[in-house]
């Protein structure tokens, strides 16, 4: 039976990057479904399945099931199968779609397939598609007679196994056209494909977010599917790595569970996990809502998540940089030494911090008990009646025993918990051993005293408002439980009369530790930093797997320097979108931070413009001309325009401000363009293709891409030309005296900071050599003796020190003024 249009959808079983995936459930239904059920609204005459020999069998039902019908042809060579089908069902036009897409934009379908017959009505038309769709919600529409004619007219592999090339790769054979998609399906930048793990997972997401993870009754709409895909809470993916060793406990397995469970994220489980609880904890997280899909058996690789949150105890080096090379990765309570290999540290229980500093240290984290023992119950006791001792999931020393008879002899209650394989190996008098305790956190004020070891169960318990003793199961734990003033037993030290000496003095047992008070959701905050953003190095712009120097950490952004050029830059960011400059910016906000408006302050400006004039006159090395062209880039409302203008400068300016830019133009009547630097031609703008000048004042740092910006510069800059700026200063006073409040305080667009002492080298890259340097932003009192002292303006200390800053160039922001080499015959710089 002949026919007019067929919907063909082609499907294999036998993929290499995510084998079998038309069969994987997506929210009770397979990948495969949900593609038949969005190609079953698009207006045909008949619906087939093109499969090959293999797949045939596991993929018959599903079709039937679905109400279309199947056909088997070659594995490999598609294109044969499809003109195999062709001439068995005689159809005239095939809409092709391929069946690891659920997400296809049926709508988008049917508009091409309305498109093509009215092209094919006014000429030839052998083939069609949408271009600017999401990569996985399109298809492509052609005739049939003319893929006949194609196959016997190619033998290439690429043609034979992906179809439509054999069309559209022969344009002197045949006519495609490649429309771009009407503005409702036009979303380029999007991917609902699913070729691999990483994008089966953001399918389920999509799904999880949609239909609160079923399938639907009727397929997504697009703007369904656009909604999904644009959310970041979809898109931004996390797997947490949580250590599964022997002798590190189950206190990290445990977390990473319950943030995932709680965040929808994953959690990766590797199938030669040597912690014997590990698959009893998955179970028990299963049963409380984990998905058996958020469990990965395979390593992370590269592109696969937007975070990795690692909660691994202590990281091999190794796995540190395996991690880092395949995502961004926040740590936990992270104690190796291999942290350069961590964008964001948060620690949840204070750390014993001799090496690094953290992004965030935040008690909040650690989950507080909603049962607390009553005011009458807490503080002081002169006995202790009840005692739990409970060490981890493991006690890889096998203190519990020992612990538990040791305080048994004070004639209390003793409960200890071991794991439940060894229930029956373990016996001591008046002790009662019980396997571990779900949810142990809420059955914690049932117990006067906790013996515990330094982690989220002595804390819980502090929380709890019970006492506590710590054993010493590692020498951290030991030097951590002692710093923070736990009564800490060493093993030697598990005997009655050490554990009668200790409940004779109640009053050490009770931790006025700094717990905070609050619950924040660890899962909720690590879902949040998937959102961040890693950075290179803007000038040298290669990504450094062994990890640039960490200078400093803050509760948003992390700093590094660049091992090549020496550049300190933002690594890693959680701010959200970057900064609008509107009129805002140069209001409100400036006026915040300044006192007045940046018009307001625009005389002061334009007299430091005039300033800067000087140096820059100083340093050309030009023959004078008599009106030299300076590009200012960043010109704001053009305050150094008009400094320079009056200086003999032809001025021209550049700005992303579009109010900024008005104003310089209309009021000022100076040539200026609202643009984004360096993407603008100088010579169509302004008529001049180079300058005597590029200036950028307190611009320069908010490039998060230097590499083009300098070179840009460099071809904007005559030889013997000048360029400068002013950036603050990343070795003035609050730097060097105060720096991680200086880091705190540096603006969240500020992707750089610079040092007077570096910039000679990255510059020289760009063919500049620095003529000058000029400390400024000098300020006495921002010196510590200063402002401990309360020495103000007009006192001899205050005198002195601002001579210290001045002699010493120790001013929070400096201008720099270097001028362009000349390049030599072969045409590199002299």
């Amino acid at each position: 039976m002949s026919t007019g249009i067929a919907v063909i959808v082609q499907c294999r079983l036998s993929s290499s990057r995510l084998p079998g995936k038309a069969l994987k459930n997506l929210g009770g239904k397979t990948v495969l479904e949900w593609t038949l059920a969005s190609m079953r609204k698009v207006n045909a005459d008949r619906y087939f399945l093109a499969t090959d020999g293999d797949s045939y069998g596991q993929l018959k039902a599903v079709a039937e099931k679905c109400g279309w019908e199947i056909f088997a042809g070659p594995l490999e060579d598609v294109l044969k199968r499809y003109c195999m089908l062709i001439e068995k069902i005689g159809c005239s036009t095939v809409v092709r779609a391929t069946a690891d897409n659920p997400f296809l934009f049926y709508e988008a379908a049917q508009d091409l397939c309305s498109e093509f017959k009215k092209q094919s009505s006014f000429s030839a038309c052998d083939y069609m598609t949408w271009t600017g769709l999401p990569h996985g919600s399109g298809v492509e529409v052609f005739r049939a007679q003319s893929l006949l004619n194609a196959e016997s007219l190619t033998k290439d592999p690429y043609d034979r196994e992906h179809v439509g090339p054999a069309l559209y790769n022969h344009r002197n054979n045949f006519t495609s056209l490649f429309f771009k998609a009407p503005s409702r399906f036009y979303y380029p930048d999007f991917r609902t494909t699913i070729d691999t793990p990483a994008d089966y997972r953001r399918a389920v997401a999509v799904v999880q977010h949609l239909s609160a993870g079923k399938a639907p009754e009727e397929p997504y709409t697009t703007e369904q599917i656009i909604s999904a895909v644009k959310n970041p809470t979809v898109y931004d993916t996390v797997l947490f790595v949580p250590s599964v060793k022997k002798g590190h406990g189950t206190g990290h397995l445990r977390r990473c569970l319950a943030a995932a469970s709680e965040s929808g994220s994953f959690v990766y489980i590797p199938e030669n996990a040597d912690l014997a609880e590990t698959q009893k904890l998955v179970e028990e997280a299963m049963q409380h809502g984990l998905k058996d899909y958020q469990i990965v058996r395979r390593f992370p690789e590269q592109g696969e998540y937007s975070l990795i949150a690692a909660d691994c105890f202590a990281l091999d080096k190794d796995t540190a940089q395996r991690l880092y090379e395949a995502a961004p990765v926040a740590a936990i309570d992270e104690g190796a030494p291999y942290t350069r290999w961590c964008d964001y540290l948060l620690d949840v229980i204070p750390s014993f911090n001799l090496t690094r500093s953290a992004n965030l240290a935040e008690t909040a984290f650690i989950e507080k008990p909603s049962n607390v023992r009553i005011a009458a119950e807490r503080g002081v006791h002169s006995q202790f009646k009840n005692i739990l001792v409970c060490i981890g999931g493991e006690d890889p020393e096998g203190l519990t025993a020992a612990a538990a008879a040791a305080f048994a002899s004070s004639a209390a209650a003793v409960t200890a918990v071991v794991p439940e394989d060894k229930i029956s190996c373990v016996k001591a008098d008046n002790v009662k051993f019980i396997p571990p305790v779900r949810n142990l956190r809420e059955k914690l004020a049932e117990y006067d005293l906790v013996v515990t070891h330094y982690g989220l169960t002595a804390f819980e318990a502090i929380a709890a408002g019970c006492a506590v003793v710590l054993l010493a199961t590692t020498k951290l734990h030991q030097q951590l439980a002692e710093k923070y003033g736990f009564v800490c037993l060493k093993k030697s030290e598990l005997i009655p009369q050490k554990a009668e000496t200790i409940l004779a003095a109640p009053e050490k047992l009770y931790m006025p530790l700094p717990v905070d008070s609050r619950n924040k959701s660890l899962g909720t905050f690590i879902k949040g930093l998937s959102h961040g953003r890693r950075f290179n190095c803007p000038v040298c712009r290669t990504f450094n797997s062994s990890a640039d120097e960490v200078i400093a950490r803050t509760p948003q952004r992390t700093f590094r320097r660049c091992s090549k050029c020496g550049i300190i830059y933002i690594a890693w960011t959680a701010d959200g979108s970057p900064k609008k400059y509107e009129k805002s910016y140069f209001g409100e906000q400036y006026k915040e931070q300044y006192g007045k408006t940046y018009l307001e302050d625009f005389d002061s400006i334009k007299k430091m413009g005039a300033h800067r004039v000087m140096e820059i006159n100083a340093s050309l090395k030009i023959p004078s001309l008599s009106k030299p062209a300076v590009l200012d880039v960043g010109c704001a409302y053009g305050p150094f325009l008009a400094a320079a203008a009056e200086n003999g400068w032809q001025v021209f300016g550049t700005d992303i401000a579009e109010d900024a830019v008005n104003y310089v133009q209309n009021k000022l009547l100076f040539p200026a363009v609202c643009a984004h630097f360096p993407e603008f031609d100088a010579a169509s703008e302004f008529g001049i293709n180079q300058f005597e000048a590029v200036t950028m004042w307190y611009v320069i740092e908010h490039f998060s891409d230097l590499c083009s910006v300098l070179t840009a510069v460099s071809d904007l800059v005559k030889e013997g030309g000048v360029f400068a700026f002013s950036t603050p200063s990343g070795e003035g006073v609050s730097a060097k005296l105060n720096r991680n409040y200086f880091f705190e305080q540096s603006p969240s667009d500020h992707y750089t900071v610079w040092e007077p002492s570096k910039t000679a080298k990255i510059l020289k890259k760009f063919g500049f050599s620095v003529a000058k340097i000029v400390s400024t932003g000098h300020h006495p009192e921002r010196f510590p003796s200063v402002r401990k002292n309360g020495w103000n303006s007009g006192s001899l200390m205050f005198d002195v020190f601002s001579a210290v800053s001045r002699t010493f160039s120790m001013g929070d922001t400096f201008e720099i003024y270097c001028t362009k080499d000349k390049i030599s015959q072969k045409g590199g710089q002299k």
